[in-house]
C-alpha cells in the first residue's frame, strides 16, 4: 500500500494520484479536507499525538518517546497503527477521487459536454 501520509507530509513533491500538477493539487486538497476527520474519529489520542509530533513537529521516535514518557517501541507501534488506519481510509478517498476525475475528463472530452 502506498504510504499516503509520508507522501503528503514528506519533502518529496510527487503526485498522490497521478503525475500532473492539477491532479496533485486536487489530491492534496481532498486529503486536507478528509485527514482531520480521520484523525479525530478513527485514532486514539495517543496515536494522534504521535503523528502530530512526528509530522508537524518533525520529532523522531526517541524524541517522541521522551516527550510522551513512553517507550520508543510503543511510539513505533502507535505510529504504525495510526499510519495504517489513515492510509487505509485515505486510499478509499483517493480511489473515489480518481474515479470522479476520470468521469469528469471523459465528460469534458465528450460531445455531450458541449465544449470541444
Amino acid at each position: 500500500m502506498t504510504d499516503i501520509i509520508e507522501t503528503f507530509y514528506g519533502a518529496e513533491d510527487k503526485a498522490l494520484t497521478g503525475t500532473d500538477a492539477d491532479t496533485q493539487k486536487i489530491s492534496r486538497r481532498a486529503i486536507s479536507s478528509v485527514l482531520p476527520l480521520i484523525l479525530k474519529n478513527d485514532l486514539t489520542e495517543r496515536q494522534r499525538m504521535c503523528l502530530k509530533l512526528r509530522y508537524t513537529d518533525n520529532l523522531n521516535q526517541t524524541e517522541i518517546a521522551r516527550r510522551l514518557r513512553i517507550s520508543q517501541p510503543t511510539v513505533c507501534r502507535h505510529l504504525t497503527t495510526a499510519k495504517d488506519i489513515v492510509n487505509n481510509r485515505l486510499s478509499y478517498c483517493l480511489v473515489v477521487l480518481n474515479r470522479a476525475n476520470r468521469l469528469w475528463l471523459d465528460l469534458e472530452n465528450s460531445d455531450d459536454f458541449g465544449v470541444k
